[in-house]
């Protein structure tokens, strides 16, 4: 493969780094972390089952006995990662009852982090378009699990948010659909962060906040 210039690889590896992945088996933690560095730097479609056991310094069979395939690996990464952000913003959320700060930890955890990591990669669009394509039914889930999430934040508004017209399930949808949208939409990270900021004070003006 061929190298990234020094300064954009050290930024990958930077935020690479900064995604703590889940307590699990070391091994599978060890391989899933070389599998989103090696994904990072040289995106979906060149990225080998010999690069990740390459990076995670083991061998082919030791990576086969954990992982069937490369799909069976994105879909892990995949299920980590989401573990990852809901454990993320349930920690924050268990810190303040403020709703204007709940919903900047969703936003961050499920849109700021992941524009940052996907447009430090040379190779966005492959990556994504990867994720989307091998990792249907893990990708489905984990909006149902963020969908859930902001369900329980926005409960104790239930009252005001059906007065508005809303369901409870409704605005929760809306709002994990807009957090999806406005990390693929953005122009850049000032975009995404007004256009965030725009999402937010809607929600609170609906609530009565």
């Amino acid at each position: 493969m061929c190298e990234l210039g020094g300064d954009l690889y050290a930024r990958l590896d930077k935020l690479s780094n900064s995604v703590k992945m889940p307590a699990m088996e070391s091994r599978e933690e060890k391989i899933i972390e070389a599998a989103f560095r090696m994904i990072l730097r040289y995106g979906m479609a060149r990225t080998t089952m010999n690069d990740v056991a390459q990076e995670a310094g083991i061998s082919r069979q030791t990576l086969y006995a954990s992982f069937a395939n490369k799909e069976d690996l994105l879909r892990a990464t995949i299920r980590f990662l989401a573990d990852r952000s809901v454990a993320d913003i349930q920690a924050d959320c268990a810190r303040t009852t403020n709703l204007a700060e709940q919903l900047d930890s969703v936003i961050h955890h499920t849109a700021v982090k992941s524009f940052e990591l996907l447009h430090a990669s040379p190779d966005a669009d492959d990556i994504v378009s990867g994720f989307n394509s091998a990792c249907k039914e893990e990708l489905v889930e984990a909006s149902a699990r963020y969908r859930g999430l902001i369900e329980d934040i926005l409960r104790p508004y239930q009252e005001s948010i059906e007065e508005s017209g809303m369901s409870l399930t409704q605005l929760a949808d809306f709002i994990q659909k807009s957090t999806l949208t406005l990390k693929h939409e953005a122009r850049d990270i000032e975009h995404l962060k007004l256009l965030a900021q725009a999402l937010k004070v809607m929600v609170l003006r609906l609530v009565g906040n």
